[in-house]
């Protein structure tokens, strides 16, 4: 025979406070009290009965009830009840904030380096005794400032660079948090990157050695941190090198590939065309690659091609593909270690780490 839990303590009004949901103020006052008492072969009370003691809806707290289930701290049975996971409940939370994770665009979805990062994020969770709460603010119904409360740290990943709001709110929250994969040349944030910027110079330096002179750059999206740092040291860089040069930033709203053909049918009309191409990722080199095969032209002998991010199937496509590698492993497990450091107290100041890149060079490059 099952046990309800003892809502006596429970008995109460919730007070309505401005930017914060009433459904959310119960399930914090429900995780509270399963924290608090010994709860083994329980199950919770029936929603009226709990709307009864808020002095809330029945509606709200199903809400409320939903999102635990949800979060794994309560589990249902058909026809006997909801139940109290006590194993859920000892594991600390990281809230991932993720501006890319509903995104619908095909060419975001397959970018595989965001795969990649969120495999390696939840790795590093599992390993350190932590549960993963992934969530879009921009789309996430619940108030960031809630959010704050509910979990022991918050992980900023691949933040847009118009999301300043965020970032400021971030700076002055006491929560540890740590932003991965943005270069925000702030000192008041945590945060961990990879040198774009030395990557390009490695890229551009390689191809000036082999004999180019006229080099294209074609980027994802300008709302990215890493795209634009890109962007803007490949200009920088061939001005400062005196190399004849031309760039691209997609929107995330464009057709890819329609553009990286216009793209490249633009190039090959051109007198003095660019003999080479660095591009701000796999799926655009693909797309690249398609273009150039249905203009009946080869990878090296007629342009050559360079890839940002370095994946299994780099070294599968034919030539295979020369990239610049970033360490995403190791972003998501540094930026573990800083917010590990920073529930301590370890760090007295906030703490910002550049990883460095490298050249990796395979057969996708040809001397002119």
């Amino acid at each position: 025979m099952y046990k309800h839990l003892n809502i006596i303590k429970m008995n109460m009004k919730i007070k309505r406070e401005y930017g914060i949901s009433l459904h959310y103020k119960i399930r914090k006052e429900i995780e509270k009290l399963l924290k608090e008492e010994n709860f083994k072969d329980k199950i919770i009370p029936p929603e009226e009965e709990i709307a009864e003691r808020f002095k809330v809806s029945r509606g709200t707290v199903r809400r409320a009830i939903f999102d635990l289930v949800n979060q794994g701290v309560l589990y249902r049975i058909p026809g006997k009840g909801t139940f109290i996971n006590n194993k859920q409940l000892s594991i600390e939370k990281i809230t991932v904030f993720s501006p890319w994770y509903f995104h619908n665009e095909s060419e975001i979805s397959q970018n595989t380096y965001e795969d990649i990062l969120l495999r390696e994020l939840r790795k590093e969770a599992t390993k350190n005794g932590y549960t993963i709460l992934l969530k879009n603010w921009q789309k996430e119904e619940i108030e960031y400032a809630e959010v704050t409360k509910e979990s022991s740290g918050i992980i900023v990943l691949n933040p847009k660079r118009n999301d300043n709001e965020l970032i400021n709110r971030l700076s002055k929250y006491s929560i540890p948090s740590v932003v991965i994969g943005a270069n925000l040349e702030r000192k008041d944030i945590n945060y961990v990157a990879s040198d774009n910027k030395g990557g390009m110079r490695q890229a551009v330096e390689y191809l000036i050695s082999l004999g180019h002179k006229n080099i294209f750059f074609i980027g994802g999206s300008i709302e990215s941190h890493d795209t634009y740092e890109r962007y803007e040291e490949f200009m920088n860089y061939c001005k400062k090198r005196k190399i004849q040069h031309n760039e691209v930033i997609l929107e995330s709203n464009f057709d890819w590939s329609k553009e990286v053909e216009k793209i490249l049918e633009e190039n090959l009309k051109e007198k003095n065309l660019a003999t080479a191409f660095i591009t701000g990722g796999i799926t655009l080199s693909l797309y690249l690659i398609d273009a150039l095969k249905k203009a009946d032209k080869k990878i090296p002998d007629d342009i050559s091609l360079i890839g940002f991010d370095e994946f299994p199937i780099c070294s599968h496509i034919t030539p295979p593909l020369t990239t610049i590698y970033q360490p995403i492993e190791l972003l998501a497990k540094k930026g573990f270690e800083i917010l590990e450091e920073e529930k301590k107290k370890k760090n007295k100041k906030r703490k910002q780490v550049i990883l460095e890149t490298k050249l990796i060079i395979r057969e996708s490059v040809k001397r002119r």
